[in-house]
């Protein structure tokens, strides 16, 4: 246990010094196994392995660890291509379905998921261990723990699937990977919802209902619906259909909130929608290693620019042309990408004549996505500038046009706005640590949001054969991003002002008896809400529709950008899931390698 706890030790002090909410307990200069073994130690411990939830740790390689999984859950899934055109060759490599067992970024996400283990395990034996601690007080640091490390096993298990179970018990880790883990998963978040409080003191701590949400995210991923269903109806409060009682960290019930972008901006984060976040920090003296490094290739620059490393997870066509809606302002669900909407991909930057698709568009389309003649959050747009906005300022402007992207006959014509800061948050949420010409983020990563937990409650009812209550609680999403915030106008540069687009969203009104029809109308609405997430791969894997799904993206999409998706393939019952990498199998040779590599 002793060399357990200080081989942890020296990875907390190395790889975290937390400052943002509960994350701000300083490290001391140096710390002795005894002095792990009681509460202070405990919580010191628990902090690094919250810490570990970024993604950033001593084996971080940026993008390829970063707990927003941009790299494995949405480049993959036909949302976005990579993007760019130089450095991160291993990005492209995921993209492109070439992944081999030496791939890097594998090991190091490999390599991160487990460090997070090792901590939570820490986190255990040091609470057991303690003398100081009551057995009350032991046994939620324990919950918390086994929280997170069911948090670190999930996420490594989405990306390999066969993958070994390492608990404090373990002291020959070469440890198996044929048995599935699904119940040691479960048991860990079924144990923190059983031991831990409802409400925390500080805010990004996990409570009990983020481990029944968690908990339910699993039986998602199983196909265990009739479970989900139950568990979810324990959760959801009785506005939004349920009979459940749950509430984030602070004790606020899970609601969706007024305006779908207050989500994604870093004044109104922990807010009632956000069951478990990832919470970053800016300017607090840890030289960069709170900010969301990994995404700092998906951030506008400070400048107009020519970095090699910006306007990475650029959106897809496809995704974009997911956002028409039809006469009734519902999805066009079949038709939706036989063409394209109207874009810049072509279009001179010194056309001032260029507009916008004029046909209706979900609302959620440009909270999502930065296209040209539309405001980038507030960049540049008239209502930050005002009325005499006269064009470009020290600032990207707020058309994000060729001087936001690289080369747009490899990453297309989009930017991602998600998880951006605003520019009046410049040097509150943002710092210049990561590159002297990209501003590091504080916006927070929501894991898991209300929204998801709503989506999961409407595809388990379609799933066990409640259709039309699925369609009630896709209308509540729906009705949120129809009454929320728009984005409004956007400055032309000559001296007019024009709508953004021409917004329109409506509900579903005729009943869903169809089961096929409201599945897919689900689907739809997840892919709408939560794009660019992280989470649409792993959806197309558990849904068992990845191979004809991505094949079929393929096929419409390869001629719209061949630089980057030419000859590219997806072979099925091997891509759904990544090579283990070769250097664990050399270090544990019980480990098998996945079907195909």
């Amino acid at each position: 246990m002793k060399r357990l706890l200080s081989i942890t030790c020296l990875l907390l002090l190395i790889g975290s010094a937390c400052k943002k909410s509960f994350l701000n307990v300083e490290a001391p200069n140096v710390v002795t196994v005894d002095a792990l073994a009681n509460k202070t130690g405990v919580m010191q411990l628990l902090v690094g392995t919250y810490h570990d939830v970024t993604g950033l740790t001593i084996h971080s390689g940026w993008w390829s660890t970063s707990g927003t999984n941009w790299i494995y859950g949405d480049i993959t899934s036909g949302d976005a291509y990579r993007g760019g055109t130089n450095d991160g060759a291993d990005g492209l490599t995921i993209e492109h379905f070439l992944t081999q067992p030496s791939t890097g970024y594998l090991a190091d996400k490999w390599r991160s998921c487990y460090d997070g283990v090792s901590r939570s395990n820490a986190v255990i034996l040091a609470a057991n261990a303690a003398t100081d601690m009551t057995p009350d007080q032991k046994t939620e640091a324990i919950a918390e723990a086994r929280f997170l490390r069911g948090h670190f096993h999930f996420d490594a298990k989405k990306i390999w699937n066969n993958i070994p179970y390492i608990d404090e018990n373990v002291t020959d880790f070469k440890v198996p990977n044929t048995e599935s883990i699904w119940p040691q998963i479960e048991a860990d978040f079924r144990f923190a919802f059983n031991n831990l409080p409802g409400t925390q003191t500080l805010k990004g701590q996990a409570n009990k209902w983020a481990a029944a949400c968690y908990l339910a995210k699993c039986y998602m991923f199983e196909k265990n619906f009739t479970a989900a269903k139950a568990l979810l109806d324990s959760i959801i409060p009785a506005n939004y259909g349920g009979h459940g009682n749950g509430v984030n960290s602070q004790g606020k019930p899970y609601a969706l909130t007024v305006n779908f972008d207050d989500n994604f901006n870093a004044a109104l984060e922990n807010n009632e929608e956000q069951v478990f976040q990832i919470e970053f920090s800016v300017n607090d003296g840890s030289n960069g290693g709170n900010e969301n490094i990994g995404e700092s290739a998906n951030t506008p620059a400070f400048y107009p620019l020519s970095s090699f490393y910006t306007t990475w997870k650029q959106p897809s066509f496809n995704l974009v042309n997911a956002f028409k809606t039809d006469v009734n302002g519902l999805p066009m669900l079949d038709t939706f990408n036989v063409t394209n909407m109207t874009n810049d991909e072509n279009v001179s930057a010194s056309d001032y004549t260029y507009s916008t698709y004029q046909g209706t568009v979900d609302p959620r389309l440009d909270w999502t996505v930065g296209r040209r003649a539309v405001p980038y959050l507030d960049w540049a747009s008239p209502s930050y500038y005002g009325s005499n906005a006269t064009g470009y300022s020290s600032y990207p402007t707020s058309d994000p046009s060729y001087g936001w992207i690289n080369d747009r006959t490899f990453g297309g014509p989009y930017s991602p706005v998600k998880n951006n800061y605003r520019a009046s948050q410049v040097g509150i949420y943002s710092d210049y640590y990561a590159q002297g010409y990209l501003l590091g983020s504080a916006v927070n990563y929501s894991i898991i949001r209300f929204a998801d937990v709503l989506l999961w409650a409407a595809e388990c009812d379609v799933e066990t054969g409640d259709i039309d209550d699925a369609r009630t609680i896709v209308n509540y999403v729906r009705a949120r991003a129809m009454n929320g915030r728009q984005v409004e106008v956007s400055y032309d540069y000559i001296g007019n002002y024009l709508p953004s687009a021409n917004y329109y969203v409506g509900l579903y009104t005729d009943p869903w008896t169809d089961a096929t029809v409201a599945r897919n109308a689900v689907r739809f609405e997840r892919r709408l809400e939560l794009a660019l997430e992280g989470h649409r791969f792993f959806d197309l894997v558990r849904w068992g529709i990845a191979s004809d799904y991505i094949t079929s993206y393929l096929t419409a999409e390869t001629p719209r950008l061949p630089n980057d998706l030419t000859g590219i393939t997806f072979t099925a019952g091997k891509h759904e899931y990544f090579p283990i990498p070769q250097q664990e199998i050399d270090l544990n040779p019980k480990l098998k390698q996945n079907p195909g590599y």
